[in-house]
């Protein structure tokens, strides 16, 4: 199962906040939910959740959580939707709940829709938080349709429990039938602990050549990335993404 949890928060501040804070909101899960599932998700390796900061004004924002599996729904998506109000130990600030809105899919449900459907050969995806990728020890920070597509393979191998798409077959496919037709983007930099990450925001089209399937699984992948968010660091709000839909056309 898939869940996204959509908190509108207000607040009372000195200082404007920016999207930086969403560390700091991963602190506040950390705070809330079981210790001992805190723990886990403290070790290295991918997280079944999501979460960024976004529609940052003077004294409200909009935080999103999303959830990858159907524990991770409940330990944390579950425990946050119970609060009212909640607390930035970083910054000593009240962060007040003035709305929610809670949202369920399960696999089989993205798959019908993307992949058993048929789609148009443009994607276009939206990078709302700072991206990046990390290869051979290093930061990446320009969009490549093979790292978007493996990111987004790894992932949905993890966590989906009945069906497996990765491969290192599929992700040369994608490289070799896929590429960014436009794109309009900036670069930016991300702070985390301490350090600075250099990320992209903005926007590309991919177009995919080669068989059907191929476009449809494309398809299904971005839309399993606005809830799995790709690249790095998507617990702690970076890589999160919206998949813009579009009419189908002759393809």
């Amino acid at each position: 199962m898939l869940a996204k949890l959509e908190l509108y928060i207000e607040y009372q501040y000195k200082e404007k906040l920016s999207y930086q804070i969403s560390s700091n909101m991963h602190g506040i899960i950390m705070d809330l939910i079981d210790t001992n599932y805190a723990d886990e998700l403290h070790k290295d390796g991918r997280k079944p959740f999501h979460q960024y900061i976004r529609k940052m004004t003077e004294n409200n924002f909009l935080w999103v959580i999303c959830t990858l599996n159907q524990e991770a729904k409940e330990k944390i998506i579950d425990i946050l939707a119970t609060k009212n109000e909640l607390y930035m130990r970083h910054k000593d600030l009240k962060l007040y709940i003035v709305r929610r809105n809670l949202s369920v899919i399960t696999y089989e449900e993205l798959i019908q829709k993307y992949y058993f459907q048929e789609q148009p050969r443009d994607i276009t995806i939206q990078f709302m938080t700072p991206t990046a990728f990390k290869s051979h020890g290093k930061y990446v920070f320009i969009p490549d349709t093979r790292f978007i597509f493996q990111s987004l393979l790894n992932k949905y191998d993890s966590y989906s429990t009945d069906t497996k798409v990765g491969g290192v077959e599929i992700v040369e496919h994608f490289e070799q039938y896929s590429f960014i037709k436009k794109y309009r983007l900036n670069s930016v930099r991300f702070a985390l602990e301490g350090i600075w990450i250099s990320a992209f925001l903005g926007e590309v089209t991919i177009h995919i050549n080669g068989p059907s399937q191929m476009v449809n699984l494309a398809h299904m992948l971005a839309a399993y990335g606005e809830y799995a968010g790709v690249g790095i660091k998507c617990s702690l709000g970076m890589g999160s993404i919206m998949k813009k839909e579009r009419i189908l056309r002759d393809r």
